[in-house]
């Protein structure tokens, strides 16, 4: 018995070592900025973004050997990423969205509706229109300052902030460009702001930084609800 327990042992242990080994094997490697070719002569305190934001899931690059750091950034893309970023409860299992633009069936945007919906929800973000979100369109200047100021409930100090005296801005967006310059000095320019310009993805990188907290206590230990709802959010 001694015998056939000891020769079932030898056999079993070479099999566990391949087991281990093939399950270590199948797990991908996070990528960080040095994998990356675009990002070789970018400076350190972006590689260091750009490492944490991929290390957390928040940001992906756009193909294998490229990060897109100078690329511009899908509305549906940045739904997501921001919905990350705040840590909002997102239900994955939403198929539908009052967003008549936004389909589960959409081959690339599809992906994208439970987190659109989840920030409209919120009072992120109530579309282009009613029933329109145009996930496509390349996130703006202006309406990333919008983003990025209802993302951390900052809505209200818009009303109390002069507005923005620059005609490039709309003027939805007038009062959280100028608030928004108040809070992260990284986006004012010299001259106009020409808030219609699409951002890039380093704006994305760099605005990651200041909004990752919970958004109006919606995050994973708080058992708060956002309510709020704005009438003329992009």
């Amino acid at each position: 018995m001694l015998k056939k327990f000891i020769l079932l042992f030898f056999c079993f242990v070479p099999l566990l070592s391949v087991g281990q080994n093939i399950t270590k094997g199948d797990v991908p490697k996070t990528k960080t900025s040095e994998d990356f070719k675009d990002l070789k002569d970018v400076d350190a305190k972006t590689k260091e973004l750009v490492d944490k934001w991929l290390s957390k899931g928040i940001m992906h690059s756009v193909s294998e050997d490229c990060f897109g750091l100078e690329e511009t950034i899908s509305r549906a893309e940045f739904a997501k990423i921001l919905a990350i970023a705040v840590r909002l409860k997102v239900d994955t299992s939403i198929k539908t969205s009052r967003f008549k633009d936004v389909s589960i069936n959409d081959t690339v945007y599809g992906y994208a509706l439970p987190y659109i919906e989840v920030l409209r929800k919120a009072g992120v973000t109530d579309g282009i229109e009613f029933y329109r979100f145009d996930p496509a369109s390349a996130v703006t200047k202006e309406q990333l300052a919008v983003f990025m100021i209802r993302s951390l409930n900052k809505e209200a100090e818009t009303r109390e902030t002069p507005l923005l005296a620059d005609e490039t801005v709309s003027d939805y967006a007038k009062g959280h460009v100028a608030l928004a310059f108040e809070l992260f000095p990284y986006l004012i320019t010299n001259g106009p702001y020409n808030g219609t310009t699409p951002i890039s993805r380093q704006m994305v990188v760099l605005a990651l930084e200041d909004l990752t907290v919970g958004y109006c206590g919606c995050g994973p230990n708080s058992t708060k609800t956002a309510t709020r709802n704005f009438s003329d959010v992009r």
